[in-house]
C-alpha cells in the first residue's frame, strides 16, 4: 500500500511538472504594409497538435513547451515564415515573390510549385471569380487564360458557355475541355450546379506535359476545379455573403434600329405596299406605337445569391461546409434559374501516417428556359411585330391576341404553355492516403459525379389554339460517372542538388444514363393535364447508354540543382467505345526546362528575377463520340398490322478506333525585377485519324458512318502580360493581358478528297486552307435597273473572286459558292484588366476581346427585305431601297434577301466584361466591432459596354449564323461580404 501511494504521488508530482514546462508566448503577425493580419495560424514547428491563429489585430497568444525552439505562421497567398521563441515576436508576411511560386495540381499526385512544372498551368485565384452576377463560373474566366476561348451565347440563366483551348481540336469529336474537380472527373454541365465561391481556384492545362497525363481524355485540354479546405488549428472562420443585382440587354442597337409605327406606315405607303385607303384604316383603327423589344424583354430583371461557410480545424481535423442560395431571373418571358447547394469538405490526419478526406457537393436546382428562341415572331423576333399593333387593349389589360393581329401575345403562349426542369447532382470525392515511408504517398480515391433530371411540359386544354386538346409530357434522366482511382507517388532527393519524383497509377471510369418519357394528349381540362387523362397519342419510351474506361499510367520528373528539369509520362487507355481490337491506346509526353536565372552567367542580372525556357511535346487521345458508334445495331419499327417490326438501326464500324493528337509548346517565362512577369508559348497541334461521320452511299440505308478520317493542325501564340506598375503599403496598380493567335488547317480528309461541303450551314474544308465560309459573293445592287448581281467564281473556289468584269444577276448557290476569306473558327481573342486600389478602396476592370470573328446574320434576311414578307417591321436601312436608274444602295429595288456573304457580318467586339468597386473596413475600426474580423461592400457590374460592328443582337453568339437569339444581357449588382 505504501508503494502504490508513493508511485501515485510520483505520478502526480510528475504531471504537474509536465504541466509547469509550458511558456506563454505572444507575438503580432502583420504584412509588408504593416498592417494587422488576421486569420493566420501560428503553430509549433513539428508539432501541427500545438497552434493558434491571430485575431483581428494580428495579436496571439499560445502555450508551448519549453522545449520548443521555432514557431511556423501560415497565411493563404503569403510565403511561410519561421521564427525563433522569444519575447514580443513580431512576424512580417511576404506575398508570394511570384506566381511562380504558386502550387497547382497538374493531375495526379501531390500539388507542385508553377516555377518547377514544365506544363503551362494557369491558375486563376477565388478572387478573380468571385461574386460574379451569373449562375455559371465560366462566363467570369473569359480572358482570363491565353489561349482558352469562352462565348456565351445567350443571356438565358442557365446557359452554358462554350469552352475552347487552343482551337478546335476535332471536326467530327467533341472540342470541349476536360472538367476536373478535386481530382473527380465531372461532366461540362454539373459546372451550372456549382457555387463559385466554393472555389479555391480553376487552373487550366493546356501544354503536353500537364494533359498528356490525361491520356484519353486530355485532348482538348483540361480545367482544374479546386474548392476550398479547411486550415488546420484556425478556429471557425464565418464568412456571409450576400448580393443583389438587376439585369437588362447587354446592347439595344440592333432593336432600336426598326422603324416606329409611323414611319412603318408611310415606307408601305411609299413603297406601295400599302394603300391610301388601307393607310388611313390602319391610323384609325389602330393608334398605337408598340416597341416590341421592350415590351418582350425585362429592364429590371432581378438576380440574387447568397452563401454562408465555415473553415477552420481543429487537431488533426480540417473543415469547409458552405451552404447557397441563388436566383436569377431571365430577361425574357419563362425564363428563370433558382439553385441550392451544400458543400462539406472534410480531412483528416487520423495517423502520422494516414490521412483521408470527404468532400461531398449537394446541389438541387429549378429551370425555366425560354422556348420561342430562333424563327419566332413571339420570341426571339419579337421585334418584327408591327409597331402600329398592341398588347393592351384601350383600358391598358394584357390581351391574350395582339391587337390588329391573330398572333398569341407572347406572354399568353407562355402561361397556356408551361414548363420546367428541375436538377438534383451529386458530386463526391473520398480518399485515402498511407505514407509507408518518407517521400512516399499511396492514394486510393472514389469519386462520383450523377445527377437526377426532370422535364415536365404541358399545353393546356384552355389553350385557344388547340382548345380541348391539352398536351402533357414528362421526362426523366438520371446518369452517373463514377471514378475509382489508386496512385503511388514517391519523391526524393539526393545530395541535395537531385529531386527525384515519381508516379504510377491506375484508373477505372464507368457511366451509365438512364432515361424515360411519356406524352398524351386530348386533355379537356386544365385542371385535369396529368398524363393518364389525355386519352390520344399515348406513347412512352426508354433509354440505356453506358461506356468505361480502364487506364494505366506512370508519370516521371526530375530536377537538377533547380536549373535543368525533365518530365515524362506514359498512358494506356482502353474505352468500350472502340472494337475489341481497338480498344486500347498508348499515349506520352516528354518536356524539358531550363532555369536560365540559376546559371553563374545571370548572377550580374539582378533585374531579372525569372528567366525558363521550356520545351514539351506528347499525344493524347480523343473518344467523345456516341458511346455505340462502333457497333451495327437493331432497333424497333412502328407496328405492322399489329406486330412489331425489326430494322437496322446503324451501320457501325468495328475498325473504329481513337482519335490522336500531337501537341508540341516552347515557352519562355520572364520577370523582371519581381513585379513584371511575361509568359510567350508557340504551339503546334496536329489531330490525326479524325471521328468524322464520312458521307455513305444512300442504297446502303445509311446517310454516313463514322469513321477515322482527315487531318487537322492548330498553330499559333500565346501571351500573357502580368504588370505590378505601383506597389505600395497603402496602394497598388497592376495591368494583366492575355493575347491568342490560332490558324488553323484541313490536312486530310476522306476517299482522297480535296475539298467537302457541308450542306447548308456555308462551311467547306478544304484541304491545306483554313476553314473558311463559302457563300456567293454578293457584287452589289446595279445601279440602273436595281437588282442584285453576284461575282463568278474562279477555277479555284477556296480562293475568292471579285472580277467586277464577272458578274451574274440569276442566283444559285451550288454554282456561286466559293471562299468569302473569312474565318469560321475566330482567330485572335483574349483579355485585359486593371486591378488597383488605395487603403481598402479597390478597383477591378476586365475587358475581354475576339478580333476577325464573323457570322451570318440570319435576321437580316427578315429585317432588311423590303420585298418578302411585307407584314413584319423592317430595319431603318430599307428606306434607303432603289428606286430610280443611277441610286447607289444595297437594298435590291424588287425582290427579296438572299444567302450570301453581304450577311455574313464581322462579329468582333471588345466587352468591358466586369467592372468591381469594393472598399474594405480597415482593421482599427474591426477591432472595435468585436466578433468582426473583415467587411468588404461592393458594387459590381457585368457586360457594361459593347464594342463591335456586327448589327444583330449579340456578337458574342458561338455559331456560324445567328438568328432569334436569346441576347446577352448586362447586370449591376451590390454585395456585401462579412467574415467573423
Amino acid at each position: 500500500m505504501k508503494r502504490l501511494t508513493l508511485l501515485l504521488a510520483c505520478f502526480i508530482l510528475s504531471m504537474g511538472l509536465a504541466i509547469a514546462q509550458t511558456t506563454k508566448v505572444k507575438g503580432i503577425v502583420v504584412d509588408e504594409s504593416n498592417e494587422p493580419v488576421a486569420g493566420a495560424s501560428v503553430m509549433v514547428k513539428g508539432n501541427n497538435a500545438i497552434g493558434t491563429v491571430t485575431k483581428v489585430d494580428g495579436q496571439f497568444t499560445l502555450d508551448v513547451p519549453t522545449s520548443t525552439k521555432m514557431l511556423i505562421i501560415k497565411y493563404l497567398g503569403m510565403g511561410d515564415q519561421e521564427v525563433a521563441i522569444g519575447p514580443d515576436i513580431r512576424v512580417v508576411l511576404r506575398e508570394e515573390d511570384s506566381v511562380l511560386g504558386e502550387v497547382v495540381v497538374l493531375g495526379y499526385g501531390t500539388g507542385r510549385k508553377v516555377g518547377t512544372t514544365i506544363g503551362a498551368p494557369v491558375k486563376v485565384s477565388a478572387e478573380a471569380i468571385r461574386e460574379k452576377p451569373t449562375a455559371n463560373v465560366m462566363d467570369a474566366m473569359q480572358g482570363k487564360v491565353a489561349g482558352m476561348q469562352v462565348y456565351t451565347s445567350s443571356g438565358e440563366p442557365t446557359a452554358s458557355p462554350s469552352v475552347r483551348i487552343h482551337g478546335v481540336g476535332s471536326l467530327g469529336a467533341s472540342s470541349t475541355p476536360l472538367y476536373i474537380m478535386d481530382g473527380v472527373p465531372i461532366d461540362a454541365g454539373t459546372v451550372l450546379s456549382l457555387n463559385p465561391n466554393d472555389f479555391e481556384s480553376i487552373t487550366t492545362l493546356k501544354d503536353a506535359s500537364a494533359t498528356s497525363i490525361y491520356g484519353a481524355r486530355g485532348a482538348n485540354g483540361v480545367i482544374y476545379i479546386t474548392t476550398k479546405k479547411g486550415v488546420a488549428n484556425q478556429d471557425a472562420r464565418i464568412t456571409v455573403n450576400a448580393q443583389y443585382g438587376v439585369s437588362s440587354l447587354a446592347n439595344w442597337d440592333y432593336f432600336d434600329d426598326f422603324m416606329n409605327a409611323k414611319e412603318l406606315l408611310d415606307f408601305q405607303l411609299a413603297s406601295g405596299i400599302r394603300t391610301k385607303a388601307s393607310y388611313d384604316q390602319i391610323l384609325k383603327d389602330y393608334p398605337y406605337d408598340t416597341d416590341w423589344a421592350r415590351y418582350y424583354y425585362k429592364d429590371d430583371a432581378p438576380t440574387y445569391q447568397g452563401d454562408i461557410s465555415l473553415q477552420g480545424g481543429g487537431g488533426k481535423t480540417t473543415y469547409f461546409i458552405s451552404g447557397s442560395y441563388f436566383f436569377q431571373d431571365g430577361i425574357a418571358p419563362r425564363s428563370e434559374y433558382e439553385r441550392y447547394t451544400f458543400r462539406s469538405n472534410i480531412e483528416s490526419r487520423a495517423k502520422d501516417w494516414l490521412k483521408f478526406g470527404l468532400n461531398i457537393l449537394g446541389g438541387y436546382d429549378d429551370r425555366q428556359t425560354n422556348p420561342l428562341t430562333g424563327a419566332s415572331t413571339q420570341g426571339g423576333l419579337i421585334a418584327l411585330q408591327p409597331p402600329f399593333y398592341s398588347p393592351y387593349d384601350k383600358d391598358g389589360n394584357r390581351v391574350d391576341v395582339i391587337i390588329g393581329s391573330t398572333t398569341n401575345n407572347p406572354y399568353y403562349v407562355m402561361e397556356k404553355n408551361p414548363a420546367e426542369s428541375n436538377n438534383a447532382q451529386f458530386t463526391g470525392v473520398f480518399f485515402g492516403e498511407i505514407y509507408p515511408i518518407k517521400g512516399m504517398t499511396i492514394r486510393t480515391q472514389y469519386g462520383i459525379d450523377a445527377y437526377d433530371y426532370r422535364e415536365s411540359s404541358k399545353r393546356m386544354a384552355s389553350y385557344r389554339s388547340n382548345l380541348n386538346n391539352g398536351f402533357a409530357y414528362e421526362a426523366f434522366q438520371r446518369g452517373s460517372t463514377k471514378t475509382f482511382t489508386n496512385t503511388a507517388e514517391y519523391r526524393f532527393s539526393v545530395a541535395e542538388r537531385h529531386a527525384v519524383s515519381a508516379l504510377i497509377g491506375q484508373e477505372y471510369i464507368d457511366n451509365d444514363n438512364q432515361s424515360f418519357k411519356a406524352q398524351s394528349t386530348g386533355q379537356t381540362d386544365d385542371r385535369l393535364m396529368l398524363l393518364g387523362n389525355g386519352p390520344n397519342e399515348r406513347s412512352v419510351s426508354q433509354s440505356l447508354s453506358e461506356y468505361a474506361y480502364l487506364s494505366f499510367f506512370g508519370r516521371g520528373d526530375y530536377s537538377y540543382d533547380g536549373k535543368y528539369f525533365v518530365d515524362f509520362s506514359l498512358r494506356n487507355d482502353q474505352s468500350s467505345r472502340f472494337g475489341k481490337e481497338n480498344r486500347s491506346a498508348m499515349f506520352f509526353h516528354g518536356g524539358l526546362m531550363w532555369n536560365i536565372k540559376k546559371e553563374a552567367f545571370m548572377s550580374g542580372a539582378d533585374k531579372i528575377s525569372e528567366l525558363k525556357l521550356s520545351v514539351s511535346s506528347g499525344s493524347s487521345g480523343n473518344s467523345a463520340i456516341g458511346n455505340y458508334d462502333n457497333l451495327a445495331t437493331i432497333g424497333t419499327t412502328a407496328p405492322y398490322k399489329g406486330n412489331p417490326g425489326w430494322a437496322l438501326g446503324s451501320p457501325g464500324n468495328p475498325q473504329l478506333s481513337w482519335e490522336k493528337q500531337l501537341l508540341s509548346t516552347v515557352r519562355a517565362n520572364v520577370e523582371f525585377l519581381k513585379r513584371y512577369r511575361i509568359t510567350l508559348e508557340f504551339y503546334n497541334k496536329e489531330t490525326t485519324n479524325m471521328l468524322m461521320s464520312v458521307p455513305y452511299p444512300f442504297t446502303s440505308g445509311f446517310s454516313s458512318v463514322r469513321s477515322n478520317v482527315g487531318g487537322f493542325l492548330n498553330k499559333g501564340i500565346d501571351l500573357t502580360l502580368d504588370l505590378d506598375i505601383l506597389k505600395h503599403k497603402d496602394y497598388y496598380l497592376n495591368f494583366n493581358a492575355t493575347f491568342n493567335y490560332n490558324k488553323n488547317k484541313v490536312t486530310s480528309l476522306f476517299y482522297n478528297m480535296d475539298t467537302w461541303t457541308i450542306a447548308n450551314t456555308g462551311i467547306t474544308y478544304v484541304v491545306g486552307k483554313t476553314i473558311n465560309y463559302y457563300y456567293p459573293l454578293f457584287a452589289g445592287i446595279d445601279p440602273a435597273d436595281g437588282l442584285p448581281t453576284w461575282y463568278l467564281p474562279g477555277d479555284d473556289i477556296s480562293v475568292p473572286t471579285r472580277d467586277k468584269s464577272k458578274t451574274t444577276k440569276t442566283f444559285n448557290s451550288s454554282t456561286l459558292n466559293q471562299s468569302t476569306g473569312k474565318e469560321l473558327y475566330t482567330p485572335i481573342a483574349g483579355g485585359f484588366g486593371i486591378k488597383g486600389g488605395f487603403k481598402g478602396i479597390d478597383v477591378f476592370v476586365d475587358f475581354t476581346y475576339a478580333l476577325g470573328k464573323s457570322m451570318i446574320n440570319n435576321d437580316r434576311f427578315f429585317t432588311e427585305s423590303p420585298w418578302t414578307n411585307v407584314s413584319f417591321n423592317k430595319s431603318r436601312k430599307v428606306l434607303n431601297y432603289w428606286k430610280q436608274p443611277g441610286d447607289i444602295t444595297d437594298i435590291p429595288g424588287s425582290g427579296g434577301v438572299y444567302f450570301d456573304d453581304h450577311l455574313l457580318e464581322k462579329a468582333s467586339f471588345l466587352r468591358l466584361k466586369a467592372l468591381t468597386v469594393s472598399y474594405s473596413l480597415p482593421s482599427s475600426v474591426l477591432k472595435h466591432l468585436g466578433i468582426l474580423n473583415g467587411i468588404r461592400v461592393y458594387v459590381t457590374g457585368r457586360n457594361l459596354l459593347t464594342f463591335t460592328e456586327y448589327s444583330g443582337p449579340d456578337p458574342e453568339t458561338d455559331s456560324n449564323i445567328s438568328m432569334g437569339v436569346y441576347p446577352n444581357t448586362k447586370q449591376y449588382s451590390a454585395g456585401v461580404s462579412i467574415n467573423f
